[in-house]
């Protein structure tokens, strides 16, 4: 039984190939991120819109959404005690764009 072996140029070729198409493919939706104070308060954070939500945990005091459909959001951030979870309206989500959700300070 003969194995051929794969030639080095083949994978090279291979490899500019993927590289090439992956420079045209266009990232849908939008990319939310922002920070909670104080950092070791956030727990989870959600955005909702319609009937649309999304979760994910905070991580040293920030989050981050990534491929957001665009349109405007509600901001739920949960709490560990003994802070109360907190909200932030109006999170705008552009296509293609980074939005700064700003901070969100929990109150006791």
């Amino acid at each position: 039984m003969s194995v051929k072996r794969i030639q080095p140029g083949f994978v090279l070729i291979l490899l500019l190939v993927f590289v090439f198409s992956m420079s045209f493919y266009k990232m849908s939706g939008g990319t939310v991120r922002g920070t909670v104070t104080p950092p070791e308060a956030g727990l989870r954070a959600f955005l909702f819109s319609g009937k649309d939500t999304v979760a994910g945990n905070i991580v040293n005091g920030a989050f981050q959404f990534s491929n957001i459909a665009a349109g405007s959001y509600k901001l739920l951030v949960e709490a560990a005690p003994p802070y109360r979870n907190g909200t932030k309206e109006g999170i705008v989500v552009t296509e293609g764009a980074f939005t700064d959700a700003g901070q969100l300070e929990l109150q006791k």
